[in-house]
């Protein structure tokens, strides 16, 4: 299967089948964008825009500022923001001294954040004020020397930082009293007004560790290289043949601290001389909205909730706001229900495609084509320098055939080294064939067909061991609920939890101001699943648990079923 790539037949014209990239360190692309589009826009964030001199000039000061911490190669720094562009500019600059990013999820609790930075080994955490609290709560129990601490105000324009620190700092919590505490510094006072020394990086030096296994166990550090991270937005740009470097303007809604929004929104742009509009919580609709309609992005990643969002919001439907700017959309972290995409694609008039991807993979490996040869329901093709292949669901050994489900595994450039100090864990998920190739394997099932088009069953730990020994992918039921119109949310598992013998159980959130029951929905299946396959219950909520990119956590509801099965 692998060697065949009969995927290559359905790439649209102008994407090669394989991809070249610069060697070297991620910061080079901050460099290389500095000299070729110094004036143009590289960040918009509330109307303050940040030119690629102006990033790479702060890049170059932050960068001064940690070493003079003693921050050097293969040193880990902990970054504990949302979108904002300190994010950004602490990313290049930590790569600019030969360090490793930690990037933490903005909801992590004091205890989550300093799992991972005692993990991680981090010497230097950067926090937004707001969210330093946490840190400072975990910090006795990390191997933290210093702490920089910076104001999402810092680069707003002057009237509306004035305005928000009069009536919104202390109230939302970003005012705090750091005076006192040992080595935590001021982000403006960490600022050096100087280049920093250079530090000679190669292409397969430690660039970050992407943290990932959260919505089904203990989270693992992802260990990706330069190379990885690199070679994946080069990836990515190469499935964009029309977009227009210097020209495009990228919707950064995805957390930075996610690597699809690290590679897809923030390294592609920087790579391509895009403009970024970084949005520091893309749940706030009404925000997200008038940015679209005020700075009209042409590119944006995303995932189904917030596609989905978007186009039922009442002022998209009525026509206050604008979306018609978006030319091409790819969806990542969970499945693009075809409801969705048919909603977002009416309201956008752009392209909307499913693509796939894990952190272990920097994250992207398929997606399906932008010029609108994209099969509903599937992930596409493996991006050009990818190699893919479907091995047995039992041994992980035997190559499967065209149609036949198993085990998704692939190999490329963008694939990690291993995770952080986990070799068995490493081992068990990285396996090299008798050629000597590295193949990933992701735990997911999937299907090719014979054009070389792959689709998603499932994930393997999350199927569903029915009645009678059949087996159900959870994906499967909820496709089916997800074409009901007044469906909103669907999370699917298997119950009681552990037993060899279950029933599936849906969770599903309902369009605010619609009356669907039970039976409803339960009738609604029979012509769509198997009997076996069909809701035995239903349970309406008001929201899903979810990370922050939008995947739905079925661990959460396996443990709340978990937790009334054992009372």
């Amino acid at each position: 299967m692998s060697d065949a790539r009969p995927w290559h037949g359905g790439y649209e014209d102008g994407v090669g089948p394989e991809v070249t990239w610069p060697d070297g360190s991620l910061d080079q692309l901050l460099g290389s964008a500095q000299a070729k589009w110094g004036d143009k826009d590289a960040l918009v964030f509330f109307d303050r825009a940040i030119s690629y001199t102006q990033l790479n000039d702060l890049a170059d000061s932050l960068a001064a500022g940690l070493q003079d911490l003693g921050v050097g190669k293969g040193d880990r720094v902990s970054l504990f923001m949302p979108n904002c562009p300190q994010l950004v500019i602490a990313y290049y600059a930590v790569w600019r001294c030969g360090a490793v990013a930690v990037p933490s999820n903005p909801l992590y609790t004091a205890a989550e954040f300093g799992h991972q930075a005692r993990d991680a080994g981090s010497k230097v955490a950067i926090a937004l004020s707001m969210m330093y609290p946490r840190v400072k709560e975990a910090r006795a129990n990390t191997p933290l020397e210093h702490v920089i601490v910076t104001n999402i105000k810092e680069y707003f324009k002057a009237p509306l930082k004035a305005a928000f620190t009069l009536l919104k700092e202390k109230k939302g919590g970003h005012r705090v009293d750091f005076a006192a505490d040992a080595n935590t510094h001021d982000w403006s006072d960490v600022l050096a007004d100087r280049s920093p020394e250079p530090v000679a990086v190669a292409a397969d030096d430690l660039a970050m560790l992407m943290y990932t296994g959260g919505t089904t166990g203990v989270p693992k550090g992802a260990m990706l290289t330069h190379e990885n991270l690199m070679a994946n937005a080069y990836q990515t740009r190469e499935w964009s043949p029309h977009a227009v470097e210097g020209e495009e303007v990228m919707m950064t809604a995805l957390p930075l601290t996610h690597s699809y929004s690290v590679t897809v929104s923030m390294n592609h742009s920087v790579s391509a001389g895009y403009k970024q509009l970084l949005i520091p919580d893309a749940r706030d609709l009404n925000n997200l909205l008038k940015i679209i309609d005020a700075h009209h992005p042409t590119y944006f990643p995303g995932v189904p909730t917030l596609y989905s969002a978007i186009s039922r919001h009442r002022h998209v439907v009525g026509g206050k706001y604008d979306v018609s700017s978006v030319n091409w959309c790819i969806s990542g972290a969970a499945a693009l229900p075809p409801e969705v995409k048919r909603g977002f694609e009416d309201a956008s008039g752009g392209t909307l495609v499913e693509g796939y991807g894990l952190s272990e993979a920097s994250p992207v490996t398929h997606a399906g084509p932008l010029d609108g040869s994209a099969i509903t329901g599937t992930i596409g093709f493996p991006l050009p320098s990818t190699d893919c292949r479907i091995v047995d669901e039992d041994s992980e050994t035997q190559l499967m055939g065209v149609g036949e489900r198993g085990v998704l595994c692939v190999s490329g450039p963008q694939v990690m080294k291993g995770y952080w100090n986990m070799p068995d864990a490493t081992t068990d998920v990285l396996r090299t064939d008798e050629t000597g190739k590295v193949w990933l394997h992701t735990g997911d099932i999937a299907v090719m067909d014979e054009e070389g088009r792959f689709s998603i069953v499932d994930r393997k730990k999350d199927m569903i061991l029915a009645a009678g020994g059949f087996n159900v992918y959870p994906r499967e039921v909820e496709d089916a609920l997800f074409e009901h119109p007044d469906v909103v949310d669907v999370g699917v598992i298997g119950v009681p939890v552990d037993s060899p013998d279950q029933r599936v159980k849906a969770f599903v959130v309902i369009d605010e101001g619609k009356d669907v029951g039970e039976e409803e929905l339960i009738e609604f299946c029979r012509d769509r699943l198997a009997r076996y396959k069909i809701p035995r219950t239903i349970e309406f909520r008001e929201e899903l648990p979810k990370t922050f990119v939008g995947k739905i956590l079925r661990r959460e509801l396996m443990e709340e079923e978990r937790a009334k099965q054992g009372g």
